[in-house]
């Protein structure tokens, strides 16, 4: 078991992160239903619901079409992040590729890592740039 860990300690992070995107999404269709339900509520005593809560379950179902915010503004801040991490990353691994030793055999690893994360940073950037607005 220590031999299995030690080889593949670093899919605790995939693995972290794909279980919070499926609470996440739990967390999202829940309250969806929760506002569909209260809705039903409303309608079922003969009441027309508040304007509020119909605006929130517009916003919900809009959300979830696509996966995307509902906002364009939360939209870029999504991408201001995404630059921000990826072009940190970038810099992070393009400096463990100059502080590694030339003759070892893994230090390429760190250039690759590198350039791809420069390359998302650049396209999180372009996505910043050129998004929508509305």
């Amino acid at each position: 078991m220590e031999g299995l860990f030690r080889d593949f300690w670093w899919l605790i992070f995939p693995i972290f992160g794909m279980a919070m995107s499926v609470w996440g999404m739990s967390h999202s269709e829940r309250r969806s239903r929760n506002v569909i339900d209260l809705i039903k509520t409303y309608t079922d005593q003969g009441k027309e619901p508040p304007a509020d809560l119909l605006r929130l379950a517009a916003k919900s179902l809009e959300s979830d079409e696509d996966g995307s915010p509902s906002t364009p503004q939360s939209s870029r801040h999504a991408s201001a992040w995404s630059f921000f991490l990826f072009a940190g990353l970038a810099a992070g691994f393009a400096t463990g590729y100059a502080f590694a030793s030339p003759t070892e055999d893994w230090a390429w690893v760190f250039l690759a890592v590198a350039v791809t994360m420069a390359v998302m940073a650049a396209g999180a950037l372009v996505m910043l740039v050129l998004g929508a607005k509305r």
